[in-house]
């Protein structure tokens, strides 16, 4: 496949300026739902704001004549790619369900430049408005340095989402931006004053406190004396993002309490018990395919910050050399932290902290999993660390966590609080620290496994530290004798010595961590203690157990592998033959032939069909597994259309063991279907002689599926059309009376995955 059209396996689609292009042709929206026709408005620095702004070739100039306009429902915006403007974009108006206003580039080139300067608080801004999508921007706000590090920073953000007008507001999509180079002033909830520095200042309280950065969502109140109804945010999504250099933060989800002095305690944002009537988060937020890094910055904070929060999903980030914490969640409900990288996190800008993951204080049903953590300052902090907020619930599971300089595992739990550890694996070559810090609370460590060179390492022994079948790389002194069910000896990893390669812009890199599955032979091999509901699947998406037991440890044994791949571009020009490499093909009266589409020396596979023929099969080319793929399968493959017909074509199909559809994914009609449980849904539009990246995540376990096309999730953990144990066949046709042409090309199917691997 030629590097103009492949889209690479990785979460960070902002990297790639051709998205900019791809989603102009493929409108990926909801079935339920479409938008309303709206007026495209464009901007370019060679414009005029006396002209109509409605077409390319009569553009508007100034971000003061968009701030000054109302846009409507279903309008977008499009700024010229290349150009610059400094000072703040704030557009007016609100969209509607269904019918957004978005934000955009056109043109070809660099993104277009949206410079805050240091002069306005967001170089993005949106108050008390709702459904609005922000996609293909360059967006820094920072002030000018001087002579004294920290006195530059102040209350800056990026791109800033406000609200205080006692409502809910609605959908926020931030897609494919660049933010960089936010002066962020850092604030600290507490601490002793007497350390307070240019740009750092301690014991500011909740409200005042973790408000800057790249990407931030805050809610506020306009009188803090009387404040009213909560604001609250729904339905945030940032994805496909950059960001990097912004303190405080990358990215920031928080809502107001009102402990400012003079402030109406309003308790809409901190919690005194899981259950607290006044506790009002924001709700539906989606984190994922980021690239964040604070490695330029000497006051970079958090990654990923989320607080007064209640149904989040952070996945398949990869967050590098940040300070503070790479994911913490904070007065926070129902978070799942699953599929990051996260490396290089440490002390930055006065923190007590430099941990990979930490779920913090009054956050319930936390589920932190599948992440991958390496040479971080610490690795998992559990700290439900205020004696006033006695709960907290978590689960950390199948984390696989390496190289941490100072702790592994550190908690610091009040009582009432409950964590279970179970199933992740800790290798350190000379760790002292394995499991520490004090626990009032209860945390349960069942099937750890925890290895390192150190002679005496520390493991936490207090009666509320309950070890329960964990694997211990040695006999060491210091080894909790209350695991009466420990189990001891050298855990025979796949390559321990591995040194990448790690995640970038380009994306996560989990596959690196399956380095750490345990061979045959390993004492650790089906030695694990049965958990119930331990999700079914490993760090790699293999199903648990393999053998007779589960193993102790993030992976069953042995490594993930390819099942199969192919990108025909070794074939013969012409009928592709039934068998050809592994390929069942059914072409009666039809065709099924390797072509020179897009060149000789990238080619792809073509399926013709003009008339009856083929049976159930059709015009066909499938990959049949003899023994059918369980677990975490990815299907991934390039499609085209180049017809103008209206036929329906599976691209692809994937079936279970007795021959029916579980999963389906059409192009037809000029449109892209996928069946969610036994529901068609259409996902948007397709053009013909356009390439799409059609990816597929199939969990066998759990019976759902996440669709990806051109590295934007379209559906997300949707059901099964037939249930399926395990994959049995995959399959590109179409049959009956459909009729087009169709070409696939760069097929790859991988058992065992992480965010989109």
């Amino acid at each position: 496949m030629t590097a103009n059209r492949r889209l690479v396996s990785r979460a960070m689609a902002a990297a790639l300026c051709a998205l900019a292009v791809v989603f102009a042709s493929i409108a990926l929206l909801p079935a339920q739902s479409a938008h309303a026709a709206g007026t495209t408005y464009y901007v370019s620095a060679a414009g005029n704001d006396s002209n109509a702004g409605t077409s390319s070739s009569a553009p508007w100039r100034s971000l003061s004549k968009v701030n000054s306009k109302t846009f409507q429902p279903g309008d977008t915006l499009r700024f010229r790619s290349g150009d610059s403007w400094a000072g703040q974009l704030w557009p007016k108006g609100s969209g509607v369900d269904g019918s957004p206003i978005s934000i955009d580039s056109y043109g070809t080139g660099a993104k277009p430049k949206i410079a805050g300067q240091g002069t306005v608080g967001d170089a993005v801004r949106l108050h008390n408005q709702q459904y609005w999508e922000i996609r293909n921007l360059d967006v820094s706000n920072t002030a000018p340095a001087t002579a004294t590090p920290g006195e530059n920073l102040g209350d800056f953000r990026g791109i800033g989402v406000h609200g205080d007008n006692g409502q809910t507001l609605h959908h926020f999509v931030i897609d494919s931006v660049d933010v960089h180079d936010v002066t962020g002033e850092v604030k600290w909830i507490g601490g002793n004053t007497a350390n307070n520095k240019p740009g750092i200042t301690f014991n500011t309280g909740w409200d005042r406190s973790k408000n800057t950065g790249g990407i931030a969502f805050l809610t506020g109140v306009q009188d803090i004396t009387a404040p009213g109804a909560p604001t609250v945010l729904d339905d945030i999504t940032v994805e496909n993002s950059t960001i990097k250099n912004t303190s405080f933060a990358g990215i920031v989800t928080k809502q107001y309490a009102g402990d400012a002095p003079g402030a109406v305690f309003t308790g809409w944002g901190k919690r005194a018990t899981a259950t607290d009537s006044r506790f009002t988060p924001h709700t539906n937020v989606t984190i994922r395919g980021n690239y964040i890094t604070q490695a330029n910055t000497d006051f970079g904070g958090n990654g990923i910050y989320v607080t007064g929060t209640r149904g989040a999903l952070v996945e398949g980030n990869v967050i590098d050399r940040v300070g503070v914490s790479g994911v913490e969640t904070n007065m926070a409900d129902r978070v799942t932290v699953q599929h990051n990288e996260i490396m290089g996190t440490h002390h930055m800008g006065g923190s007590a902290d430099a941990n990979g993951l930490d779920p913090d204080i009054g956050t319930t049903n936390q589920l932190f999993q599948y992440n991958y953590l390496h040479d971080n300052g610490d690795g998992i902090l559990l700290c439900a660390c205020n004696s006033s907020v006695r709960f907290g619930s978590a689960v950390v599971r199948y984390n696989v966590v390496t190289g941490s300089e100072r702790w592994n595992l550190h908690m610091s739990q009040t009582t009432g609080s409950v964590a279970d550890v179970y199933n992740n694996t800790f290798v350190n070559a000379s760790s002292s620290t394995m499991v520490s810090g004090g626990v009032s609370g209860r945390v349960t460590l069942t099937n750890n496994l925890f290895v390192t060179g150190n002679s005496n390492p520390e493991f936490n022994k207090q009666t509320t530290v309950i070890y329960n079948n964990n694997g211990y790389s040695s006999d060491w002194a210091s080894r909790p004798t209350t695991d009466t069910k420990a189990v001891i000896g050298s855990p025979m990893f796949v390559n321990p010595a591995v040194t990448g390669p790690y995640g970038d812009e380009n994306g996560t890199r989990l596959g690196t961590a399956a380095n750490f599955a345990l061979q045959a032979g390993s004492p650790f091999v089906d030695a694990g203690a049965t958990i119930t509901g331990n999700g079914g699947l490993d760090y790699a998406g293999a199903t648990v157990p393999l053998g007779s037991g589960p193993e102790i440890g993030a992976l069953e044994r042995g490594a993930p592998g390819i099942a199969f791949t192919d990108t025909f571009d070794g074939l013969a020009t012409g009928a592709l033959a039934n068998g050809t490499n592994g390929w069942r093909v059914v072409s009666t009266n039809n065709a099924v032939d390797v072509v020179e589409t897009p060149s000789a020396t990238d080619k792809s596979v073509r399926l013709t069909r003009t008339v009856e023929g083929g049976g159930n099969d059709g015009t066909n080319l499938a990959r049949l597994f003899s023994t059918p793929l369980q677990g975490v399968v990815t299907i991934d493959a390039q499609v085209m259309r180049n017809d103008t017909q209206a036929g329906w074509f599976g691209l692809p199909y994937v079936y279970n063991s007795s021959g029916a559809q579980a999963v389906s994914v059409a192009f037809a009609r000029g449109e892209i279907h996928a069946y969610e449980g036994t529901t068609d849904r259409v996902l948007g539009t397709y053009t013909s002689g356009k390439w799409y990246r059609i990816t597929l995540s199939v969990d066998t376990v759990n019976q759902r599926f996440d669709l990806d096309i051109d590295g934007r999730r379209v559906l997300n953990d949707a059901a099964f059309r037939t249930s399926m144990s395990g994959i049995a066949k995959v399959a590109w046709y179409a049959n009956g009376g459909e009729r087009g042409a169709v070409h696939v090309d760069d097929v790859r199917i991988s058992r065992g995955t992480g965010f989109r691997q």
